[in-house]
């Protein structure tokens, strides 16, 4: 009976020490799991361990919760993308740091970074961090959301605005003249003479020509033109 009681107490005093509780873990996990496109980290500041990855994590990028657990941020840190590493992890780390001695830290902070998936894919990643402050803990919360097929969809958005703007180009004969031998390099009056036309003529077909292309000089009407097979 003594022996019981002692045990019940230990389990007692072992959970009030944790920085969850049973019930506050169950509720998160009601709320957090079943998202399809954002994944949910909880971060002991004080204690510097992940307490919670939601099953997200597993499904979007294809790593398990114990695998993150364990590896802490470096794991996170090691896979991304080398070349926005650097502004991210400086940003993270200072939130982290500085929140050990002002919890008034505003919250929301919002990063974006392309992270490597346990396949070897770049995904566009939305980074949103904010503080829970509780009695005895800083805990970092941590909003991800998968922005890759955004992505994906926005290069190919652009790829047909461009297309379009190559079809709907329209000019004239004499306008074609024109470009081609601006192509070439030759001047406004070097193109008059051997047009026969008068330079202030050369010189609207030149005007007429960067509007209709959308430009502001000579080399981006010879690029832009050159994409839509007029040079």
């Amino acid at each position: 009976m003594i022996k019981r009681l002692f045990i019940t107490q230990m389990q007692s005093k072992n959970a009030s020490n944790e920085t969850l509780s049973l019930e506050e873990m169950h509720a998160l996990s009601c709320c957090c799991e079943g998202e399809r496109d954002l994944m949910v980290s909880v971060f002991d500041n004080g204690k510097k361990k992940f307490l919670y990855h939601n099953n997200s994590f597993a499904a979007i990028l294809g790593y398990s919760k114990q695998e993150m657990a364990e590896g802490g941020w470096e794991f996170w840190f090691n896979r991304i993308k080398p070349e926005e590493l650097p502004g991210i992890r400086s940003n993270l780390e200072n939130i982290m740091q500085t929140a050990s001695f002002s919890p008034q830290l505003p919250v929301g902070h919002i990063f974006s970074y392309h992270i490597q998936d346990s396949q070897c894919r770049w995904c566009l990643l939305q980074h949103q961090v904010s503080l829970l402050i509780k009695p005895y803990a800083i805990l970092v919360i941590s909003y991800v959301y998968d922005l890759s097929n955004k992505e994906r969809i926005e290069k190919t958005l652009s790829g047909f605005r461009f297309s379009l703007q190559r079809r709907t180009v329209e000019i004239s004969n004499r306008e074609k003249e024109v470009l081609l031998l601006i192509g070439e390099g030759y001047s406004s009056k070097e193109i008059a003479d051997r047009l026969y036309i008068s330079i202030h003529t050369a010189i609207t077909h030149r005007k007429h020509l960067l509007e209709k292309f959308a430009v502001k000089n000579t080399a981006q009407l010879i690029k832009e033109a050159s994409k839509s097979d007029f040079i």
